[in-house]
Formats: structure tokens, sequence, C-alpha cells
């Protein structure tokens, strides 16, 4: 990680953490003017922001502590501890967020979709520019470029001068995209833009978790970014196919679950097939993206209310 511009109260400051901080600005006005627009009180996006920020760093680093448990067990430091170090992860931080909008709506007496409706643009902007801040860390960096596309914003040089393929600022913009369908999405219960935002991120992390060739969590070929937000497209299926709000699939439910763990076998293969095989990277690539996009269709059927 690139060292720190200066220190400040004995900790030190990062490029990575100004532009955080930045962003974290920005992502609070944006969330201040969706709850104005959609006629949340100040008062209670104001609540939001005062338990997100805690709840959100915590458990980002709770969670990178977790994934890397053997790791921090064998050190005595109290390495865990110290947050300015780095080391957290996205999906901690999504739990923060939600668990923030979760509490802010029973102290508001408040329903938590319609919070977490408004406030999704605000967090897919807030993912979007945590995302761009990779670059700074040094993180976010997939294989070596082609020397025809080595050139930004396909690519940007590592510390040793390589020209690395810029997958922060792939996944930075996709998250932006993923603004446009949030907003215009129609005819959905309260926490329905919500959910979309989160299969949105959840299907095409897979593959953009793929991409990567940096410090990324892994056990064994497996990546910690690929298999959690699995996990968490399985709930919000769960919950759309079992829960009061049911989604659009009108067959089995354990039909649309065999399909989504056959999609997920086929991206481990692919995840696999990178690793172990000698087969066109770009045709693995292709193949997982059909299957993020088929996780995606799945989960959205599944989950979505017509």
């Amino acid at each position: 990680m690139p060292g720190a511009l200066f220190h400040l109260l004995g900790l030190p400051v990062t490029a990575y953490a100004l532009g955080m901080a930045a962003s974290l600005l920005l992502s609070a006005a944006l969330l201040l003017l969706c709850a104005g627009r959609a006629g949340i009180p100040p008062k209670t996006a104001e609540t939001f922001l005062l338990l997100a920020l805690p709840l959100g760093l915590i458990a980002a680093r709770l969670d990178y502590v977790l994934v890397r448990l053997p790791f921090f067990l064998g050190r005595g430091d109290g390495l865990a501890f110290r947050f300015w170090q780095g080391g957290t992860t996205l999906w901690g931080a999504l739990a923060g967020f939600l668990l923030a909008a979760r509490l802010s709506a029973r102290l508001e007496h408040m329903e938590t979709g319609r919070l977490l409706d408004a406030f999704a643009p605000a967090g897919l902007t807030l993912l979007a520019l945590g995302r761009f801040c990779e670059g700074l860390a040094g993180q976010g960096f997939g294989e070596e470029a082609l020397p025809q596309l080595s050139f930004f914003p396909f690519a940007v040089p590592n510390e040793w001068g390589e020209w690395r393929w810029a997958v922060f600022l792939l996944s930075g913009l996709a998250a932006l995209l993923f603004i446009l369908p949030v907003l215009r999405a129609k005819g959905l219960q309260p926490g329905g833009r919500a959910r979309l935002a989160l299969i949105l991120v959840c299907a095409f992390q897979i593959l953009f978790e793929s991409f990567r060739e940096d410090e990324f969590l892994r056990w064994g070929f497996v990546r910690a970014g690929q298999l959690i937000p699995a996990g968490i497209l399985l709930l919000v299926m769960l919950f759309g196919l079992y829960g009061r709000n049911r989604g659009r699939w009108q067959g089995p439910p354990h039909q649309a679950l065999a399909v989504f763990v056959m999609l997920t076998l086929v991206a481990a293969a692919c995840e696999y097939a990178l690793d172990k095989t000698a087969i066109s990277a770009l045709l693995i690539y292709l193949v997982m993206l059909l299957a993020a996009l088929g996780m995606y269709a799945l989960a959205r059927h599944a989950a979505l209310e017509a």
C-alpha cells in the first residue's frame, strides 16, 4: 500500500484515506438530497448517517478479520484493532449499512424498506467512489494488460511500472450504471429498489472479482469476494421464494434454487479452469459472464414483485 502523505494525531493519512473521506462526504450529501426527494425527514436521514458511519466501518473491519482469522489469531500485537493499517470488506460495510437502516427506521417509526429504497442511489455512489479509491491504495488491479490497450482508462501502471487492467475502474463504473435501473424500476413494494441494487452488485461482483490479481481474500482457489455475494444472492432468493413479498417465480421454489446452484457451480468451475487449465481465458470469462447474467435474472425474477 502506498505510504502516508502526512500524519494527523499520530495516525498516518494516505491518499486512499483522503479519497474515501471525500467520497463519504459526497455520498452523505447525496443521501440527504435523496431523502428530501423521497419525503423522508432530515432528522431520519441524519440519524441513519450517524449510525451508518461507525457501524459500516466496524462491520467492514470485523468481516475482514473473520475471513483472515487464522492470520490474526497468530499475532499478539492487536493488529485486528488497528483500523488505520488497512483491511476492510465491502460486504461487512454493507451489513453495517443495512443494520443502520434498520435501527434508524425503528427509532423514527418508519418502514425500513422505504429508507433503503431512498438511500440506494447514494449507497451505489459510495460503492463506485470507493472502488475508484482502491487504485490509490494499489488495489483493484488485474493481470498485465495487452500492449495495445496499456493506457488509461483500460489499464494503469502499478508501483513497478507494469500496466495492469484497471478492474477498480470497471467495477466502480458498473456501480454508477446500476443506479439507472434502480431509479427506473416500477411496480415494486417498499424495499424492492434496494433489493434490485443488491442483486446487481452481488451478481456482477462474482465476475469482477475474478479479474483481480491483487491482495484479494481467498480460501485456496475460492475467492471470498465471489462466495460471499453468491451467498447473499441465495438469501435474497430464499426471502423472495418463501417470504411474505413473493417474487414472480411461478414454479416450485426448489426449481429456482436448483438452477441457481447450477449457475453457481458453473461460475466456480470457470474460476477453477482459470487456475488449472489452459483453456482460453476469454472463453472462460464469457461463460462466467453468462452465469452472472443468469444469476442476476434468476434472483430478480425470484425476489422482486411484478
